[in-house]
């Protein structure tokens, strides 16, 4: 029997470390808006970087539809370039970052609040370099995760910016409630993905591990979630992973595709046709092609293998729940390759880049 390692652990708690961020949030969501309505904030600005960017990346589409306010998605790392334009005293600045203690994301706060913005922390961790620089926190609920690959935390930080870009909706806006009674859901319906998608990967690994490249595509939401699909997948099983939007990709440098390619498009009813062109012109070049699927629907001649989530989902939530079975293939692919998903061969490397001198990943 394979060891079990905590990144496991930590997908399978992903439901209801959800539920007790959206729960424990409630009053400081609320406060916060009231707060940016009384100063007349102008703007709201996500900020991060990894997966915390990532996670801003698939609560984007919502927040978008849903915000009065005009929403910017900006890599800590550029903050800088836009001091004294977004990054002023009309703008709310939320930093996202699990550990808090991500070096350009605590200076990213720094120079947030000194140009006059209401500088916020999404974290995970109350103590962290990130908390303490903050004007307010917002302290996701996901409890420990001491993996490097995150995941669990992913879908809070996600989670809860949606629920920040519903609070931010106007009165006139007659599907923030249906949104906001659909994410309130989502707990359940994490937890029925985790265990009706397990059992397919499990089984199709024989399939998917010797691939040598992966490809990871989707919209609305799902464009959020393959990007951190690639994240993770590079992160623990080290297999090379190009993502993009599917019409993006559709369109893009196909050329390289062969057998050693794994196709996998996040489709929904909302990208079903486009998703079938882009798998037509993928099965041309002979690469391999797995969706990750709503029920329902048949891919026949389209795919050699298809994994299916059991409930159809709006497309501006749909990462939330597309992402667990890709992090679920995360883990069985780094295991299949012999790798340890909990701790990579390069993390350490890595934190010693990221982190500032002294501080330790929580």
């Amino acid at each position: 029997m394979d060891k079990q390692y905590h990144m496991i652990d930590y997908i399978h708690q992903a439901g209801d470390a959800l539920h007790s961020t959206l729960v424990e949030n409630e009053f400081s969501i609320q406060s916060l808006v009231e707060l940016a309505n009384k100063q007349g904030i102008e703007r709201l600005v996500l900020s991060g970087i990894g997966s915390s960017f990532t996670a801003a990346r698939i609560a984007e589409p919502l927040l978008h539809m849903h915000s009065v306010l005009p929403v910017y998605i900006i890599p800590a790392t550029d903050i800088v370039l836009y001091t004294g334009r977004l990054i002023n005293e009309k703008a709310l600045v939320v930093m996202v970052s699990r550990s808090g203690e991500r070096n350009w994301v605590v200076e990213g706060l720094k120079t947030s609040i000194q140009q006059g913005a209401i500088g916020v922390a999404m974290t995970g961790v109350s103590g962290s370099l990130l908390a303490q620089t903050a004007q307010i926190e917002l302290i996701t609920r996901e409890g420990d995760e001491i993996t490097f690959p995150k995941t669990k935390s992913v879908i809070t930080c996600a989670g809860l910016m949606m629920r920040l870009g519903l609070e931010l909706s106007g009165p006139d806006d007659t599907t923030a409630g249906i949104h906001l009674a659909a994410l309130r859901a989502l707990p359940d319906m994490i937890n029925r993905t985790v265990e009706v998608t397990e059992p397919q990967i499990r089984d199709r690994m024989k399939f998917i591990k010797d691939h040598k490249i992966l490809a990871v595509s989707g919209t609305g939401s799902n464009y959020g979630a393959a990007l951190e699909s690639a994240v993770k997948v590079q992160e623990a099983a080290y297999i090379p992973t190009l993502t993009d939007n599917t019409g993006n990709l559709l369109h893009g440098a196909l050329g390289p595709l062969n057998k050693d390619w794994l196709i996998t498009p996040l489709v929904g009813e909302w990208d079903l046709e486009l998703t079938r062109e882009l798998l037509t012109l993928v099965g041309k070049f002979g690469a391999h092609r797995m969706p990750i699927s709503a029920p329902g629907i048949d891919f026949g001649k389209y795919a050699e293998e298809v994994i299916y989530i059991p409930d159809a989902i709006d497309p501006l939530l749909a990462g939330l729940i597309y992402l667990l079975p890709m992090q679920l293939m995360t883990y069985y692919w780094t295991l299949a390759v012999g790798r340890n998903p909990d701790a990579p061969d390069a993390m350490g490397v890595i934190l010693d880049a990221i982190l500032p001198p002294g501080r330790s990943e929580p």
